[in-house]
C-alpha cells in the first residue's frame, strides 16, 4: 500500500474506532502528543484524546460519523475528510438527522497529529489546498 493510502486508511481507521467506541484502536491511529479541536476547545495527548473520544448515554440518540471520502493533499501531510454525522434512534435502523461536514488531519510519523473538524466542505477542501497548511 502506498504512503497515501495508508493515510487514508488510518483516516477511516480513526472513525471506525470512533463509531465503534474501540477506543484502545482509536488511540493507536493518533500520535501521543495529538491535537484534536473539539466544539469544547482543544483537547491534547492520548489521555485527552480517549476522554473526548468516550461516548456517555445521552438518551435515545448516537452519533456516527459516516466517512464519503478521503482526500489527500501532494506532500502527504494533510488530508481532508468529508464525513457525514449521523443521529439515529437507538433501536432503530435508520438516522434522526444527519449533517455533511469534513475534518482537516495532520500527519506525523505516520499517525494522526491533529484533528480539525471544519463545518463546510469547501472550506475544508480550499484549506487542504491553499498555502497556509505546512
Amino acid at each position: 500500500m502506498s504512503d497515501s493510502g495508508d493515510r487514508a486508511a488510518l483516516v477511516e481507521r480513526f472513525y471506525s474506532a470512533f463509531n465503534a467506541q474501540d477506543l484502545d484502536a482509536f488511540v493507536d491511529t493518533l500520535d501521543p502528543a495529538v491535537e484534536l479541536q473539539t466544539a469544547r476547545g482543544a483537547r491534547e495527548g492520548r489521555d485527552e484524546a480517549r476522554e473526548w473520544a468516550t461516548k456517555t448515554p445521552t438518551g435515545e440518540l448516537d452519533q456516527r460519523i459516516v466517512v464519503d471520502e478521503v482526500r489527500l493533499d501532494p506532500r502527504g501531510t494533510h488530508a481532508v475528510a468529508l464525513v457525514r454525522k449521523q443521529w439515529r434512534w437507538r433501536g432503530k435502523g435508520f438516522p434522526a438527522h444527519e449533517d455533511e461536514s469534513a475534518a482537516l488531519f495532520t500527519f506525523r510519523d505516520g499517525l494522526i497529529a491533529r484533528w480539525q473538524p471544519v463545518a463546510d466542505r469547501a472550506d475544508a477542501l480550499a484549506l487542504l489546498a491553499g498555502e497556509e497548511l505546512s
